[in-house]
């Protein structure tokens, strides 16, 4: 795992104190899921351009200490995601991917071309609410009930980071991509396809566009939004 090894190497450089990181390799060997993950992230990062990767990596680096209670290193994680983005978009044939710096304004992660054209794309990662952090730490047993559909909650954090990704997308041109990475509180995803119809019915009332959405690390379901709804004609969606 070439790139997250230099990329611990650099943290327990920066960071002396911090163990998160500190029993990676044993941790790798007894957790083959774990394992998995990384290489996965790994894969996805070995797709970035030299360029592309420094400044990814320093974006990581930078957000290390960015925590969650009760989800440890999640700013760091965010930033990794964004790899998958660029993975995506180079899978899709799109010409001069790379990363743009981080710096005070709010600018999108990524630019590419197309027919000699430049568009942007914007990665967020949306995880798992604050009501299953407290779940999954209390020890208790929980109804399944409370996984039966995404709340108004969900609905509306999802409905602010598309917002938010097209204002950023618009600091520098008016079309792109919102990638998303999506984390449901309903870890064994039982109730993916009622996720996944609520979530294409909501985009088709608020007219997103141009939105994939990749649901979890690991797995390979996606749901693809190319075009707004507008009248009788429906969404296109894969």
């Amino acid at each position: 795992m070439k790139r997250i090894n230099e990329i611990i190497a650099d943290l327990k450089n920066r960071y002396r104190n911090d163990d998160f990181f500190s029993n990676f390799a044993a941790s790798c060997r007894i957790s083959p899921d774990k394992r998995k993950q990384y290489q996965i992230y790994n894969k996805a990062l070995m797709t970035l351009d030299d360029g592309s990767w420094q400044i990814l990596k320093e974006k990581s680096l930078k957000h290390y200490r960015d925590h969650r209670e009760g989800q440890r290193k999640q700013g760091f994680f965010n930033q990794l995601n964004e790899a998958f983005a660029y993975k995506y978009l180079t899978n899709k044939g799109f010409k001069n991917i790379r990363f743009i710096k981080e710096d005070k304004k709010k600018r999108p992660d990524i630019e590419y071309m197309l027919e000699g054209a430049k568009f942007y794309c914007e990665v967020k990662t949306l995880g798992i609410s604050n009501d299953e952090i407290s779940r999954r730490g209390s020890g208790s047993v929980y109804d399944g009930k409370v996984y039966n559909s995404l709340g108004e909650g969900f609905l509306n954090k999802f409905q602010k980071a598309v917002e938010s990704a097209w204002t950023q997308i618009k600091e520098l041109g008016p079309e792109g991509l919102v990638y998303i990475l999506m984390r449901f509180d309903d870890i064994a995803l039982d109730h993916y396809q009622s996720y996944r119809k609520q979530l294409i019915i909501f985009s088709k009332r608020q007219g997103f566009k141009n939105l994939y959405i990749k649901i979890g690390i690991t797995g390979k379901k996606r749901i693809f939004i190319t075009r707004a709804f507008s009248g009788s004609q429906e969404p296109c969606v894969h």
